[in-house]
């Protein structure tokens, strides 16, 4: 055995030590935590690009602890009419996972593993726990996990649940707040109503929640700052 093989075989036990091969039994286990991890939480649907882009917020406790994005074809382009197909009548083109660290490292913690192999398993256990719903929730039945990866942020920011409309606000109120917060005209806004009625509705609702979203995630990072690492990062 030359001295290459010799420190490949070293190396080789000594990650054996550290991370056993994977088993039924430890398999369960991260089935377990990640089951007692996402139980109660409330998922919230976002339409973020007419049609073809969504995103499924997992939220628990008040802050988002997964997000899932949906992502079909569209052939607008850059400068012109926007396609006109509806959603139904799209493919899919990615669905992702988006997890925070906090997560991950809960469950390295309690149970030793490779990250690349607990990747793999939050994809299958998602897969077989949830996509069933997302597809409902989206009427289609052809969607299938592309990848998962981790965020950058530690935590997921704090969760604002879906806003219903004030009783007393008016069609001209919430176009005046429209125009103050976007670049679209009262023209805009009123081809965008003839095209698809409740668009004004729908697009008032979503920057107020949007705007609502920053603020307490703002006041959040605020109150409680990430710690800086030991390298200073």
């Amino acid at each position: 055995m030359n001295i290459q093989e010799h420190i490949k075989k070293v190396l080789r036990e000594e990650v054996n030590k550290k991370f056993p091969k994977p088993n039924e039994k430890s398999d369960k286990g991260i089935y377990t935590l990640l089951n007692s991890y996402f139980v109660s939480s409330e998922i919230y649907q976002n339409e973020y690009w007419k049609d073809y882009g969504f995103s499924f917020e997992f939220c628990k406790n008040g802050r988002e602890i997964g997000d899932l994005r949906v992502e079909l074809d569209d052939r607008s382009p850059d400068w012109g009419p926007r396609d006109p197909r509806p959603q139904s009548e799209r493919s899919v083109k990615n669905v992702m996972l988006y997890i925070y660290p906090n997560m991950v490292d809960m469950i390295k913690k309690v149970l030793p593993v490779r990250e690349n192999y607990l990747m793999y398993l939050i994809e299958e256990w998602f897969e077989d726990t949830y996509m069933d719903k997302i597809q409902q929730m989206l009427n289609r039945n052809d969607l299938s996990l592309d990848y998962v990866t981790k965020t950058n942020n530690k935590k997921g920011g704090l969760c604002v649940p879906p806003i219903t409309k004030p009783e007393d606000v008016e069609t001209q109120e919430m176009m005046d707040y429209i125009k103050d917060n976007t670049l679209f005209s009262y023209r805009d806004m009123e081809r965008h109503e003839e095209e698809e009625p409740g668009w004004i509705e729908k697009t008032y609702l979503a920057k107020l929640r949007n705007r609502e979203r920053d603020r307490i995630n703002r006041e959040d990072r605020e109150n409680n700052p990430e710690p800086i690492d030991n390298d200073g990062y």
